[in-house]
């Protein structure tokens, strides 16, 4: 009896943390049933954040934490995809599609302090839209050369007046998370004159004593021991409730491992000390012949319709220092033979264990709103005879028999590969592909270093072929960054953009400049049918031009505790699972 006061009395102090008023019911399909509070839920980080600041870092592992931490203006549902509301509670469109009024939820942030619209133009204006931020999304909210303004009309309402009606708008605010302003103001140059313009990116540096990093999330930052551990606490403000309307999260701490080895990772996770990990197709059998022989945890088998993990691609650098390398990785011809060495079944077969698809060109086969089919016949197949062909019409040919290939000058044609020692599949995939080229007389170099520095020099151009992997997302406008030519992540040809991040069109070859205005006309686009004709076509280019090869999809392979609830397959195969809903038995 004792203990069941002191839960009724615990959940009774969470409600009243947040006004009822503001509270947001989560759809209750991610339920598999109700929670119960308490516990720690413990995950696992291939590294160490660079930070803790979103916009000043490109990261993904800063970034899985931040979503614990803040919100953004809209959401995804995880379950349906759909847009929802976030932090804005409700939202209108004018006739003309260019006004959009945001009513904003009255929350506080994880200090108390209230959240405000002005925390959201100041977010927009000078975080997201600061193009000496790292991170930013300048890019995302610029039309036809013309930024997305801001304004606030009350505490509790923005508007937004875009350039253009943008048929991507509120799927990519679903990306902008908002950042508290009384915390990030004094890191602001255009507020505080005197600061070097990238001083943005100095907020909420790993150093920063974690009450600092406030937000609106379920979670906030209670620990961080340096290549250790990121401890995350249960944020009494959060705003939304299971649906009986109890507050979200269940778990008291989220607990983050760093462990880059992933073998040590899945010794750690068969020890229960690890409670949920995404596995491999290498991973999977064993995994699967101990569930079904009693043991503590279950495996599921995921359908790949979510953006993650990303589906791992092939690139070769046009901006190499060596003119000769240059001249061939801008070849189309060229590319076309190293796509012809990518045996794509052997790759699904030996690194992932069938448990995996052909990709799209990027876009998911899955996602039936975008995805072209025709790229299927575009794609070439698996054939070493018509890359050895290619290679000889090209003159990169053995000229003296010892079984080499050189150069027309008479150099030997030798390829360093760079790829992510931690990350199986792209090890595993680099190791096919020196086999594949070495045969054809290419002698390959892997350089095989952390998934960390892999990052750093493929932003950096410091490397001649490297294998690599973005994710995919609902919409391809939110991979503008990435597939748009003179952008940001392009980072196979880095010379179609200035020292300013500013697109250089006159570097652009023909076809990266029908890329760059497909990007340009279904950002601005409203009808969906023509939005799909553009995207459509950018598909191809991509399949036919292979500015990146496209190499595999692996499924959604996860493994989970059993003391673990709320983590289980939809029917159509998604995983569904968040860290605000699940719960420890």
């Amino acid at each position: 009896m004792r203990k069941l006061l002191a839960v009724i009395v615990f959940v009774l102090v969470l409600s009243a943390a947040v006004s009822a008023a503001n509270m947001m019911q989560v759809d209750p399909t991610l339920f598999q049933e109700l929670g119960t509070y308490g516990g720690e839920l413990v995950l696992g980080l291939p590294s160490s954040p660079r930070s803790f600041n979103f916009y000043g870092v490109i990261d993904n592992t800063a970034y899985t934490i931040l979503y614990n931490i803040l919100n953004a203006l809209v959401e995804e549902n995880p379950a349906t995809g759909e847009i929802v509301p976030g932090l804005a509670e409700s939202w209108e469109v004018d006739e003309t599609g260019t006004v959009v009024v945001f009513h904003l939820r009255d929350v506080k942030w994880s200090d108390g302090t209230p959240f405000t619209a002005d925390d959201v133009v100041f977010t927009l204006e000078h975080v997201v839209m600061n193009p000496n931020a790292e991170g930013n999304s300048v890019d995302r909210f610029t039309l036809g050369g013309k930024p997305v303004k801001w304004e606030k009309i009350d505490d509790r309402t923005v508007k937004a007046i875009l350039p253009s009606p943008y048929g991507a708008f509120t799927r990519v605010l679903s990306h902008a998370l908002i950042v508290p302003k009384h915390k990030y103001e004094p890191y602001i140059a255009a507020l505080n004159p005197g600061l070097e313009p990238g001083s943005v990116n100095k907020a909420w540096t790993t150093d920063t004593p974690v009450e600092e990093i406030v937000g609106t999330g379920p979670f906030v930052l209670k620990e961080y021991v340096v290549d250790q551990k990121v401890v995350l606490e249960r944020n009494s403000n959060f705003w939304k409730v299971d649906p009986e309307g109890n507050q979200l999260p269940y778990v008291d701490r989220l607990v983050y491992l760093i462990v880059q080895d992933q073998e040590v990772l899945l010794a750690k996770f068969r020890a229960g000390e690890i409670d949920r990990i995404t596995i491999t197709g290498q991973n999977f059998p064993a995994l699967k012949r101990e569930e079904l022989a009693g043991a503590n945890f279950r495996v599921l088998t995921g359908s790949p319709v979510s953006p993650t993990p990303s589906p791992p691609h092939l690139a070769f650098n046009w901006d190499v220092e060596d003119p000769e390398f240059r001249e061939i990785f801008r070849s189309d011809r060229f590319r076309e033979a190293m796509e012809y060495t990518v045996d794509r079944h052997r790759i699904l077969e030996d690194v992932y264990n069938t448990l995996a698809i052909i990709p799209g060109t990027p876009v998911l086969p899955a996602n039936t709103a975008f995805y072209n089919p025709e790229i299927e016949s575009i794609m070439r197949p698996y054939d070493p005879a018509k890359a050895k062909a290619i290679l000889d019409e090209l003159g990169i040919v053995d000229r003296n028999g010892d079984g080499i290939r050189e150069l027309p000058n008479g150099r030997p044609f030798e390829i360093t590969l760079t790829a992510a020692v931690n990350v199986q599949p792209h090890n595993d995939i680099a190791v096919i592909l020196k086999n594949e080229w070495e045969e054809l007389g290419i002698p390959t170099h892997l350089q095989l270093i952390s998934n960390t520095l892999v990052g750093q020099r493929r932003s950096a151009g410091e490397f001649e072929a490297i294998v690599e992997a973005f994710g995919n997302q609902p919409d391809p406008q939110l991979r503008k960054a990435i597939w748009q030519p003179g952008r940001a992540l392009y980072y196979w040809h880095r010379s179609t953009m200035d020292e300013n991040q500013e697109p250089v069109l006159e570097n652009m070859v023909d076809w990266e400049r029908r890329l760059f205005e497909l990007f340009e006309l279904g950002e601005v686009e409203m009808d969906p049918a023509q939005r799909k004709a553009y995207y459509d076509e950018y598909q191809a280019i991509y399949a036919e031009k292979l500015p990146v090869i496209f190499i595999a999809k692996g499924m959604e392979l996860e493994a989970v505790n059993n003391r673990v609830g709320n983590v289980f397959l939809k029917e159509n195969g998604q995983i569904l699972g968040t860290n605000y809903t699940v719960f420890v038995k």
